[in-house]
């Protein structure tokens, strides 16, 4: 019998993470950088009752794809991810800054962002 092929992991960059009551909720979130393809997840809430889920990059950005979205800008203010915006409109017009978001998460938070892998659907 032939061994079934794993699923495609698509590996994400965990930028951002708050503590219980710094928010009113805890907040996560991740990239999948990936140029026009990226994915960006988010998870709010305790871990026993969180609620979330992964959108296309497009979707966090506003609509001229400059600057971010105002429906994600509660997230992103309680994460203090505003570094982050002008990275992801590059990273939506096909650059490649996966490195320069590594860099510039160690240089706020003194090491690496976690790396997680999640299994690859529908695709």
């Amino acid at each position: 019998m032939a061994k079934k092929k794993p699923a495609p992991r698509r590996r994400f960059l965990v930028v951002a993470r708050t503590a219980s009551g710094s928010w009113p909720h805890p907040v996560e979130v991740r990239v999948h950088p990936d140029g026009a393809n990226s994915i960006v997840g988010f998870s709010i809430g305790p871990h026993a009752a969180n609620a979330g889920g992964m959108v296309h990059l497009y979707t966090v950005l506003d609509e001229t794809q400059t600057g971010l979205n105002p429906n994600f800008a509660e997230e992103f203010d309680a994460a203090e991810l505003h570094w982050l915006v002008p990275l992801l409109v590059r990273l939506n017009a096909g650059e490649d800054v996966t490195d320069e978001i590594v860099s510039a998460y160690r240089e706020r938070h003194g090491r690496a962002p976690e790396t997680v892998f999640v299994e690859r659907r529908g695709s």
